[in-house]
């Protein structure tokens, strides 16, 4: 990195952030590469109204309520590294909502003090490790986890960074107990940045504190910049690109260009498969848009009416089990039995043990020439070893609680797997229900489960707890879907599909073949 060690580049260096991270600061690249820490319009925006502040005379106590990846969690640890770095005996203190954005943080404090250009004079580093940059000035960068409501307590803090604090558990405890240690004066900052969390829970402080900043007589300043006016946020539009009437509407409201425009399509359709309330919640319009929770079904009305009406057959395609063991003593053990956009049968036992289960199973494989079976884990650990011990290699313990196989979309395996749930009713041309005892069943819990909503700081898709849809809804347990996510845990190529037409009636005859649990 090219740099001229001259008085007047000194004198700008410590005294403009912007130049100083231009010339000295690296940062990665979604590629993994490195490059100069050149500020995004964003940054430019956010920078400029701190340094107004400043130059007021007022406290910053500052308020990003931001859509996502628009830079400004790089910008603050940029600010916070420049003060320790130039200025003796200050403090910088970062608190992030998880490990991993722990760690991430801290490596790139880390990047930027390693690459700092030679010919800088830069103080001695004592010590680089437990989350701490401490220089022979007396200076040091801290950062933490914000797991335990007693953090930072002990500590002088002259620059506080609170990062997704909308995802905090205790996070009105966890101020308390930090503000304390800061200096009420204007040399102190505190930035409090993240995207939006609803209105209460874990983003009640967030909402708050973003209402408090809105108040010109509070000493807090909310800052929000919504997504279209992030530069990089464009896309070339399609040659068939044609405006819905939301769309026109949106651009009439925000003065949006057709490019920007065909790049929130573009997003909500590939990140969200369809679901605009999230994107408006990750990338907001306006301040009261990011905390709209919007309460909508995991899978809409009409496409569960349309399954039931639907009329197909599934010939020479793989058929996928799906088994949910019950607990002892508790709900039942369920059994779905698809073929690709076909349910074929569920059986369902209020009473079951291992070696029974095991039996079925193996018979239901038989019969319908099964090609994967998979069991929950939590329960089912017994009947698949049983089931490993007869030779049969086709199944799969599942744990819902588990990592997904998207690891950058999804919070857990349930999640992942009740979203290509949703994916199987929403598809072209639909799926079908079959015709089964338990149809209604599975509806009914299907119904019951709210959609997929952000549950972390990285934007990860996840489901309430299930204890707490039954606690809303009061029931005991939503077998019939679970054991139908379950046949979604992985994939299973197709070999064939053939659609009815839906005006012909689908007699027992045309269907690959039921089998009766009386008949085993």
């Amino acid at each position: 990195m090219a740099y001229n060690q001259s008085e007047q580049n000194a004198r700008r260096l410590k005294h403009e952030l912007n130049f100083f991270a231009r010339h000295c600061l690296m940062i990665k690249t979604k590629a993994d590469a490195l490059k100069p820490f050149i500020f995004n319009n964003i940054q430019m925006k956010a920078h400029a109204a701190l340094e107004e502040l400043r130059a007021r005379g007022k406290k910053r106590r500052i308020v990003f309520l931001k859509s996502r990846q628009v830079g400004l969690s790089t910008y603050t640890e940029a600010r916070f590294f420049h003060k320790v770095f130039f200025h003796p005996g200050k403090n910088a203190f970062v608190l992030s909502e998880g490990s991993s954005s722990t760690e991430n943080i801290f490596s790139m404090a880390k990047r930027f003090f390693n690459n700092l250009p030679k010919p800088l004079p830069k103080p001695g580093l004592l010590k680089d490790n437990s989350g701490m940059l401490e220089f022979n000035t007396d200076s040091n960068f801290r950062i933490a986890t914000a797991g335990s409501r007693s953090v930072g307590r002990s500590m002088t803090i002259n620059y506080l960074h609170g990062s997704e604090v909308a995802f905090w558990d205790n996070a009105d405890s966890i101020i308390a107990s930090l503000f304390p240690t800061i200096p009420d004066n204007t040399d102190s900052e505190i930035i409090l940045e993240s995207t939006a969390n609803g209105v209460q829970g874990q983003g009640k402080f967030f909402y708050d504190k973003v209402q408090e900043g809105l108040d010109e007589r509070s000493d807090w300043t909310t800052l929000f910049y919504p997504w279209y006016e992030h530069e990089e946020y464009a896309a070339e539009m399609p040659e068939s690109y044609k405006l819905t009437e939301e769309e026109q509407e949106l651009k009439y409201l925000y003065n949006l260009s057709d490019n920007q425009l065909a790049w929130r399509r573009a997003i909500i359709a590939r990140d969200y498969k369809g679901r605009e309330q999230l994107f408006k919640q990750e990338f907001p319009s306006c301040i009261q848009e990011a905390f709209i929770r919007s309460g909508t079904p995991l899978v809409p009305l009409e496409y569960i009416e349309k399954a039931r009406k639907n009329v197909m057959t599934s010939n020479n395609i793989p058929v996928v089990v799906g088994v949910d063991p019950a607990r002892a003593g508790g709900d039942r053990t369920v059994i779905v039995v698809r073929a690709s956009r076909v349910i074929l049968e569920i059986y369902a036992f209020d009473e079951m043990n291992q070696a029974t289960l095991a039996g079925a199973i193996t018979k239901i494989i038989q019969h319908y020439d099964a090609k994967r079976v998979f069991i929950d884990y939590a329960y089912g650990l017994g009947t698949y070893d049983l089931l490993l011990s007869r030779g049969i290699d086709i199944v799969e313990l599942v744990e819902f609680g588990g990592k997904p196989t998207n690891q950058t979309r999804y919070a857990n395996r349930r999640a992942e797997m009740y979203d290509k749930l949703r994916d199987w009713f929403l598809q072209l041309g639909g799926c079908y229900l079959g015709n089964t005892k338990y149809t209604e069943e599975l509806v009914s819990d299907i119904m019951i489960h709210p959609d997929l909503e952000v549950q972390d700081s990285n934007g990860k898709l996840g489901l309430i707890k299930k204890k707490e849809i039954t606690k809303q809804t009061g029931v005991k347990s939503p077998d019939f879907s679970d054991a139908l996510a379950l046949t979604f845990a992985s994939f299973v190529p197709l070999e064939m599909e053939k659609t009815i037409d839906e005006s012909m009636t689908w007699t027992p005859q045309k269907k690959q073949g039921f089998v009766r649990w009386a008949d085993m």
